[in-house]
């Protein structure tokens, strides 16, 4: 499996277990010749995010004193105090499980950010070794008297841009690795080597709108929610209805239970349009990755084409520079519009339960 390694100019110091224990390094660690590198799948990073992540363990902290809470209360066996106090762990927990899996789901995201910015990286060091191919060419050309001073300095200006936007490209790599540094509660100066070969050739969507739907329906935690609240309100119906039970018992029962029948359709109406949302966003990414394609064999076909009118001395280098830097912008969006319906396709998959097509996740490997 090929391993991307983003190296960082520090030493850290990070002790990765079998067990997926993490602990972060002290952010004072000096600089080392013999820095260790990390490697990490996606599975291990988000494990490492659940244990390290300073955000979340705010919560756990909350999460800790609330369970201490329920505890004394049961001690002291107050009935008042147990209900508040398993009312409040309740809340906690919810927020907890919500914080915990948005910020697999954020992990998830920067990882594939991290691969998709180290293929912007090599479109910048192809459109680099272009330019400078096409310097050597002019060079040779000018000393020859072949072209003129102008001519040769364009060539040289391109040089100059394609090495900004490769520079430019490397930074945007390593702030993204620091950002996935912070995320996963790693010292910011770590290396970190990215094992999960994500692939981004293009896999269609097959599912259609309502199964899409439908499989969403089952997996949605709010509509689990509000599902479990409506048979609730259905059994304190139930429990009213008899002859023992004041008859405005059994009205306010039945008033809940109205109400929860119309939050779990709102509930099941805001899943729907979410799903809606997400499934048309995906067929506009692929039929963007069509439009992209094309572009892209345009400007290569249009740059071989220049090339031979070059090298017949018909037409200047000014046609085969200006080309070579379209072709550069079309090598990039082709490869943002992979990542974009990659990312977009398994966001999709993940919210329906459907994890095939994912690192770990299923048996197809895209």
């Amino acid at each position: 499996m090929k391993r991307r390694l983003f190296p960082i100019a520090f030493a850290v110091l990070i002790c990765l277990g079998a067990s997926c224990g993490f602990a972060a390094a002290n952010t004072t660690s000096e600089p080392s010749d013999d820095q260790q590198a990390f490697e990490l799948s996606l599975e291990q990073a988000v494990a490492a995010a659940l244990d390290q992540n300073l955000d979340l363990i705010l919560t756990r902290i909350d999460l800790e004193q609330a369970e201490a809470e329920l505890e004394r209360a049961v001690f002291i066996d107050d009935e008042e105090m147990i209900k508040a106090a398993r009312e409040k762990l309740d809340q906690i927990q919810e927020s907890y499980h919500t914080a915990a899996t948005s910020l697999a789901t954020e992990v998830r995201t920067k990882y594939y950010e991290l691969l998709q910015q180290e293929a912007s990286v090599q479109n910048q060091a192809n459109a680099l070794e272009r330019a400078k191919t096409q310097l050597e060419i002019d060079q040779a050309k000018f000393e020859a008297g072949m072209i003129s001073a102008l001519d040769l300095l364009r060539t040289k200006n391109s040089l100059m841009n394609a090495e900004h936007a490769y520079d430019n490209a490397l930074v945007a790599l390593e702030t993204k690795m620091l950002e996935f540094c912070r995320t996963l509660g790693f010292d910011l100066n770590v290396q970190i080597v990215l094992t999960d070969k994500i692939s981004v050739d293009f896999v269609p969507f097959d599912l259609e709108l309502n199964q899409v739907y439908q499989l969403a329906l089952e997996h949605d935690r709010t509509v689990a929610g509000a599902k479990e609240a409506l048979a609730k309100a259905v059994d304190a119906v139930k429990a009213a209805d008899n002859p023992f039970t004041p008859r405005v018992d059994l009205e306010k029962a039945k008033v809940e239970q109205e109400k929860a029948e119309i939050k779990l359709k709102q509930a099941e109406l805001t899943l729907y349009f979410r799903i809606r949302e997400s499934f048309y966003q995906i067929r506009n990414a692929a039929a963007n990755i069509s439009a992209k394609e094309r572009d892209l064999e345009l400007e290569q076909q249009s740059l071989m084409a220049e090339e031979a009118k070059y090298a017949a001395g018909v037409i200047s280098n000014q046609t085969v520079v200006a080309q070579q830097e379209k072709l550069a912008k079309a090598e990039e969006a082709y490869t943002q519009a992979l990542w974009t319906y990659s990312q977009l396709r398994n966001q999709l998959l993940i919210s329906i339960g459907s994890e095939q097509g994912l690192p770990g996740g299923g048996s197809d490997g895209n």
